[in-house]
């Protein structure tokens, strides 16, 4: 961290040590979030400390009457404590708090009821004291190495928005474990949304749902970054009443495309891998299509590109084989069927993203009508 002094004579001297002295709430300082830097203006002392954001452990906020009271914690084992009236602190406290672990997770959330448990933790429904707003906590336990890595690319997408991929509210760390905050998505998954309704489920709203999610996946691909757990219950609908208001969630096996260590894992779920993982080869981006194409087809059909009633080691040998049955009584569209087998083929052959969006699946059709009426009539005369 550095402290800057502007002097009346626009001198300024730069020190290099930590100022571990606390701020009264006197000193109302002004706060301004860079990419990776925090600028705060001491107004009393007239002083521009400059923090490095990489360099803060953890950070607690306490909201006074009219002031924020936020003390930093920094991997060297010190801390800051500063005080911001609301109104300059306002946006600053929103930057940071998704690029900065807190510790007070049970001071800002009242926790409401647990959704489902996960083989680390648990994800809960809680609502947030300060104005009551429902969101979603994926609460782990910070004993696996993979934790790391799904902080720094929730991180990285919290910093790069797409509005069809769920993004951190913020995260703490408190105790042993790691608590990610989203928001509470009330529309449900694709899973409910084909058991409740799939009949109601036209070819539109199909086209219009499957175009949401490449246009998310692409963003998500265009970060660098491989989901690898693309499933009907990681795809869910922001409100019940709208189709359109898809986002894709859970980073929790996600990993950077140019991290090699990663790429021949074999993680996701059964009954969406693609061949390339179940037989452990190195693979890319394109398994999150082949993921995508069993999506599409449940979509389409109501029903698993698999058999309900083959079991585990049944589902994964037809898996390492690339062998799968398309349901062609509810797949009757030749441009879908086209688009499936181009999702579904090897890995080399697969269509990436970008492919599969310029499909012809996805073009309107030309009425026919207009377009007989377009061509030019010849009139004859009648002979009687």
């Amino acid at each position: 961290m550095k402290i800057t002094e502007f002097s009346n004579l626009e001198q300024s001297q730069t020190d290099s040590r930590p100022s571990t002295r606390p701020i009264s709430a006197s000193d109302i300082s002004c706060l301004k979030i860079g990419k990776n830097k925090i600028e705060i203006l001491e107004k009393k002392y007239n002083k521009m400390l400059t923090i490095n954001i990489d360099d803060i452990k953890l950070m607690t906020w306490i909201k006074h009457e009219d002031t924020y009271e936020v003390t930093f914690e920094y991997k060297q084992k010190f801390q800051d404590k500063f005080f911001f009236d609301l109104l300059s602190g306002r946006l600053g406290h929103r930057a940071l708090i998704t690029q900065i672990a807190q510790d007070n997770f049970n001071y800002n959330y009242q926790r409401l009821e647990t959704i489902k448990k996960i083989q680390n933790g648990e994800i809960i429904k809680c609502r947030k004291r300060e104005n009551n707003e429902i969101f979603v906590a994926k609460i782990q336990r910070i004993n696996h190495f993979l934790i790391e890595r799904e902080l720094q690319i929730n991180l990285h997408i919290a910093q790069n928005p797409h509005e069809n991929v769920a993004s951190i509210v913020e995260y703490y760390f408190e105790n042993d474990q790691i608590i990610f905050i989203y928001p509470y998505f009330s529309g449900g998954t694709l899973n409910q949304l084909v058991n409740s309704n799939y009949k109601d489920l036209s070819k539109i709203k199909v086209k219009t749902i499957m175009k949401k999610i490449f246009s998310g996946l692409n963003h998500i691909h265009s970060l660098g970054i491989i989901h690898r757990d693309i499933k009907m219950d990681n795809i869910m609908l922001e409100d019940i009443n709208d189709h359109k208001s898809i986002r894709i969630i859970d980073f929790g096996f996600s990993a950077f495309k140019d991290n090699l260590n990663y790429l021949c894992e074999k993680c996701g779920t059964i009954g969406y891998f693609a061949p390339e993982i179940i037989n452990g080869q190195f693979y890319n981006q394109k398994c999150d299509i082949y993921s995508l194409a069993q999506v599409f087809h449940m979509l389409l059909t109501g029903n698993p590109m698999f058999d309900r009633n083959l079991n585990r080691q049944q589902i994964i040998r037809l898996s390492k084989n690339n062998l799968f049955a398309i349901d062609y009584k509810n797949v009757k569209e030749s441009k879908a069927q086209q688009l499936l087998f181009k999702m579904l083929d090897f890995q080399d052959k697969r269509y990436d993203v970008l492919q599969c969006l310029e499909h012809p699946f996805f073009f309107k059709t030309e009425n026919l009508e207009s377009k007989i009426k377009s061509v030019e009539t010849l009139k004859f005369k009648s002979p009687f």
